[in-house]
Formats: structure tokens, C-alpha cells, sequence
């Protein structure tokens, strides 16, 4: 195992991360980076000072660039390394990253070429056939590959109708989402729900659904990758766990995890536009609640970092959990101390709009106006997806839902 991993911002060289002897994560910024031009902070809690970081601080950034759950256990299994392992499986994964940095064990040098591998939906097929045993992110050995969440998924790079796996220094463009196997048709309901949120005017990452194969995958543009000249430029982010300083192993409320009342306050103090930002958060509760999303946790909202300043990224995984029985009736985050989503009444929301630092009038006001707007767009919508892909029920029941919540919603901010 390396002593060492290099942290880069493309070539440049932005500090070192190490584990010291008591295990724990040390990491520091190199001088250069710091006084360089345009350089910019990896995080909210990882702020430029000249002094080594201590793991509180190091490993909630660090750590939350890896995978979950089956996956992460999967990846140590075919590693032979504890799941725990945090460091090592950054040496293992850490060469494409959630936003703009690039770890590399200390001593090799980041290699300005790189390549992209063919990858053919044959391929593609055998490769979902195989899992979980075999994730995505390892499925080819020799790449390094990270993508947080309990979801299995894969970075690619697409040009035209052709997928390729990027090597090196080279940036994906997309995520690739297979089906969740344990669940019918969530390609299909994220997919809908992402075509949904775009028509009420939430600012949502670009999707499409893709069957060349016999596996339908969604593919979802990274907000977080630039077109550039050749290959995509890396655009920095992190999401709210990082930025609010909580492990990946805390993003729910009830696990003593994030607050919608943290994120509004993150929001205020750091955003370079917090007006916008509020109100797209706030439209983003709203959102989830029509369509019967309970699974909204802190690491599904991200902040993208630039020399202008933080701002909240567009929105993303973006499903209906309601349609499927198996699958927990909690909110990820309570709305106005509320955790079950059919108790919510007016008082909740008021509470909402004193947690986000808003008048309740204008809450009302976005709710009403996404509860008018939504039923019919998913109406008008649903047809034309299900002549498209089929999987009617899953459409008809986020519907259902949607126009069941509108109703106690318009009720709600009418009393």
C-alpha cells in the first residue's frame, strides 16, 4: 500500500494525504497550489491554511469520494482489503473522482496522456450480468474509477451512440446506471422523474435511457464535466455530507445525519447566490414530496466550487421510492420536523420556511405552483414515455402520486 496518495487538480499538484500511525487521515495543501493563481479550496470544511489537517476534517471529505454499501463491500472482497479500508481503496479507485481531483500514490507521476477504451453494449451486458459480485467501477482491473453512492454505476465517456471507459488523465462525460436489481424499472422512473423536474424548471443534469443491448441503462450528463477540446474538462463539487462535515455512513436524519435546516444555513453562508439557491432547494423538497421521493439525503444535493464562488449544482437521482413497497415510508430529511411523508400538513411547511430563513407565504406560493404545474406535465408526459420505453405501471403510479400529494399540498397552503 502506498504511504501517500497526491491529490491533483489536473497536473497540478494540490497537497498530500496519508494515514498516520494511529490510523487516522492527515492532509495538507502543497505551498504552490496555495499561492497559485485561481487555486481553489477541495471544501467548505478544507478552507486554505498552511497546517496538516486532522481526520476529522480529512476523512469526511476523502472517504465520501467512495462507493457504498454491496459495492464498496464487493470492490474489498475482490481487493482483499476490509471494506473500512478507506485509504486503500482511494489508491485502488481514486484515478476518476467525483469532481475536479485525481489521486495518485505518491512517487508516479500524473500522466497527461491517457486514453479512451472501447467499451461495445456486448460488453456492457456481460458486465451487468455479473454483478454484484463484479462492480461496474472494477469490472475493467486496470482502471481507476470512484463514484459515491450504494448505487452500481459506471463513468463513461460518449461520443455519438458509442460508449468508452476513460483511462488515465482522460474525463468521463456520463454516468452509466443500470437497472437496481432488487427493484423493477428504476432506469425508467429516475429517467421520468428527471424529464419531470426539468418541465417544472428545476435545474437538473441532462438524461437519457439507452438500450443497444439487452440492458437498458440511463445515462446522466455530469454537471461536474466541461466539453473541452477533445476531452471533457473536470469541474470541481462536493456534496452536502462533505460540505456539512458528516460521513457517508450518517446521510440520513434519523442516523443524526444532515437537517434540511443545515443545508438552507450551508446555503446562506457560502453561497455566492443564495436567493437562487434557497429557491431551487426549496423546489427541490417540494419536488421530491410530489413524486414520492423519501430517499432525498445530503449526499444527493452537491455545491460546485469555482473561482466565483459556491453554488448549488444542478439536481440529480431523482426517482420515486413510493411505488415500491419494500422500500422505507421515512423521509431522508424531515420536512419541519416531520419524518413520515403522509403526515405533512400545513405547520410542517410553516416550520420549513422558518428552517430555511424564508417567509412561509413564499413557500406556499413555490408549492402551489408545482402543485399546479406538476399533474398535468406528468399526464401529458407519461404517454409519450410509455409509447417509448412501456413499463406502465411504474409511470402510472409515480401519477398516481403525484396527483394524490398536489391535492394535499394545494389544501395545505389554501387553509
Amino acid at each position: 500500500m502506498a504511504d501517500r496518495l497526491n491529490i491533483y487538480w489536473n497536473e497540478h499538484l494540490v497537497g498530500q494525504l496519508w494515514v498516520d500511525k494511529k490510523s487516522d487521515f492527515v492532509f495538507q495543501y502543497d505551498p504552490g497550489w496555495i499561492e497559485s493563481n485561481g487555486a481553489i479550496p477541495l471544501s467548505v470544511r478544507l478552507p486554505f491554511q498552511k497546517e496538516p489537517f486532522s481526520d476529522a476534517s480529512a476523512r469526511i471529505f476523502f472517504a465520501n469520494l467512495l462507493p457504498e454499501g454491496d459495492v464498496r463491500q464487493a470492490i474489498a472482497v475482490l481487493h482483499q482489503i476490509s471494506p473500512g479500508n478507506s485509504f486503500k481503496l482511494l489508491e485502488i479507485l481514486g484515478g476518476e473522482c467525483a469532481g475536479a481531483i485525481t489521486l495518485i500514490p505518491e512517487g508516479a507521476k500524473p500522466g497527461m496522456g491517457g486514453s479512451y477504451i472501447p467499451l461495445s453494449w456486448e460488453e456492457l451486458d456481460t458486465m451487468i450480468d455479473q454483478m454484484p459480485q463484479h462492480p461496474l467501477l472494477t469490472a475493467k482491473g486496470d482502471l481507476r474509477l470512484s463514484l459515491a453512492g450504494a448505487q452500481h454505476k459506471l463513468p463513461v465517456f460518449v461520443k455519438g451512440r458509442e460508449l468508452y471507459l476513460p483511462k488515465g488523465s482522460f474525463a468521463s462525460s456520463h454516468i452509466l446506471k443500470p437497472q437496481i436489481e432488487r427493484f423493477k424499472n428504476t432506469v425508467e422512473n429516475e429517467a421520468f422523474c428527471m424529464k419531470l423536474a426539468k418541465e417544472c424548471g428545476l435545474p437538473v443534469a441532462g438524461s437519457a435511457i439507452w438500450k443497444e443491448g439487452k440492458h437498458a441503462v440511463l445515462l446522466v450528463e455530469r454537471y461536474d464535466r466541461q466539453a473541452g477540446e477533445g476531452t471533457p474538462i473536470r469541474l470541481h463539487q462536493e456534496d452536502f455530507c462533505q460540505a456539512l462535515g458528516f460521513s457517508y455512513e450518517r446521510k440520513y436524519e434519523s442516523e443524526g445525519g444532515p437537517k434540511l435546516r443545515d443545508c438552507f444555513a450551508l446555503l446562506d453562508a457560502k453561497s455566492s447566490q443564495p436567493i437562487v439557491d434557497k429557491k431551487n432547494l426549496l423546489n427541490w423538497v417540494i419536488f421530491n414530496y410530489l413524486i414520492g421521493n423519501c430517499d432525498a439525503h445530503a449526499k444527493n444535493i452537491s455545491l460546485l466550487i469555482t473561482r466565483e464562488g459556491f453554488r448549488l449544482a444542478p439536481f440529480y437521482d431523482l426517482l420515486s421510492t413510493m411505488v415500491y413497497e419494500r422500500l422505507a415510508k421515512e423521509l431522508a430529511m424531515r420536512v419541519g420536523g416531520e419524518a413520515n411523508l403522509g403526515n405533512l400538513m400545513k405547520k410542517h411547511w410553516e416550520r420549513l420556511a422558518d428552517e430555511a430563513g424564508v417567509g412561509f407565504k413564499a413557500v406556499f406560493a413555490y408549492g402551489q405552483e408545482m402543485a399546479k404545474k406538476l399533474p398535468s406535465a406528468a399526464k401529458r408526459l407519461s404517454m409519450e414515455f410509455i409509447q417509448q420505453h412501456g413499463t406502465q405501471w411504474v409511470i402510472e403510479g409515480i401519477g398516481r402520486h403525484i396527483t394524490k400529494y398536489s391535492g394535499k399540498l394545494l389544501k395545505a397552503s389554501t387553509l
